[in-house]
């Protein structure tokens, strides 16, 4: 139980106490877009820094890919897979440390969302690689994925005790499957909702600057019309369609859109996480307590 009690106890530069209360599904989404809106520039100088340097090793990576032999290639795709995840469970992680400080009400900067990253960056990427292996391994034969189904929803909040309640990454899928536990159709139908949310907004996004590109000439309509072929020339444009000035462009768009919309599921897991402890735990009682 002490370890559950970590965020009530880290409460130095606490403000205001938020309104911790139970939500419904239409609570959690305007709590989404409240804190993005309110806290827009937070958010958004912690996102900055996956557009940076997701936009350089791109640049980097596909500069020299361009003559190197098969072997060199594997090398530098192997670097890039490891570069590009350890920046994302680095941002990731200090996006959801950040929604959760502010959706609490207090003082956080990005610097300080980072540094909590850091430092629980083993755990959280091993919670990561633990749900992965767990659920993701299931759904490698149809008849595992019904359980891969069910194991990915039971374990989807294991970020939040990793980086809000300092558990070790095996605990965390347990500490998980507590919360979950009796609300997993619940839990299920406001996730899937969030992502889909995201993912349109994502795909609006997308098709709305590729027209804009195509009508400014700097995106070519040779490879097709059709909406996949947007999204492929978007997200995974090639040197040979582009040319670097018009790869360069793209890519930083798809980043720069990937960047805008990342923190939105993210929020989203972080409040469901709150609502859950609220329900379960009492957790709004606990933090009035300890204040």
């Amino acid at each position: 139980m002490q370890e559950h009690n970590e965020l009530a106890q880290t409460n130095d530069s606490q403000t205001d106490t938020a309104p911790l209360q139970s939500m419904n599904f239409t609570d959690i989404l305007d709590g989404i877009f409240t804190i993005y809106r309110d806290h827009c520039r937070l958010l958004l100088e912690i996102a900055a820094v996956y557009l940076i340097l997701e936009f350089a090793l791109d640049l980097i990576t596909t500069y020299f890919m361009q003559e190197a032999a098969t072997s060199t290639i594997l090398l530098i795709v192997g670097f890039s897979v490891m570069a590009t995840s350890v920046i994302a469970v680095l941002v990731t992680a200090a996006l959801i440390y950040a929604s959760a400080q502010v959706y609490l009400g207090r003082e956080v900067t990005s610097g300080a969302a980072f540094q909590q990253a850091a430092r629980r960056f083993w755990s959280y990427l091993g919670s990561g690689l633990l749900w992965l292996l767990g659920a993701g391994g299931l759904c490698l034969t149809v008849i595992g994925i019904p359980f891969g189904i069910y194991f990915g929803v039971r374990w989807t909040l294991y970020s939040q005790p990793v980086l809000l309640e300092e558990s070790k990454a095996w605990n965390a899928l347990g500490r998980s499957t507590e919360l979950v536990k009796g609300s997993w159709w619940r839990v299920l139908g406001i996730v899937t909702a969030i992502y889909l949310i995201s993912g349109m907004i994502t795909i609006i996004l997308y098709i709305s600057t590729e027209f804009i590109l195509t009508l400014a000439g700097i995106v070519k309509t040779e490879g097709g019309t059709g909406l996949l072929d947007s999204l492929r020339r978007m997200f995974i444009p090639t040197l040979d369609e582009a040319g670097w000035v018009t790869y360069a462009v793209q890519r930083f768009v798809a980043l720069l859109i990937a960047t805008l919309t990342m923190p939105i599921a993210l929020i989203g897991s972080t409040l469901l996480y709150f609502d859950l402890r609220v329900r379960k735990e009492a957790f709004d009682i606990e933090m009035q307590v300890t204040d």
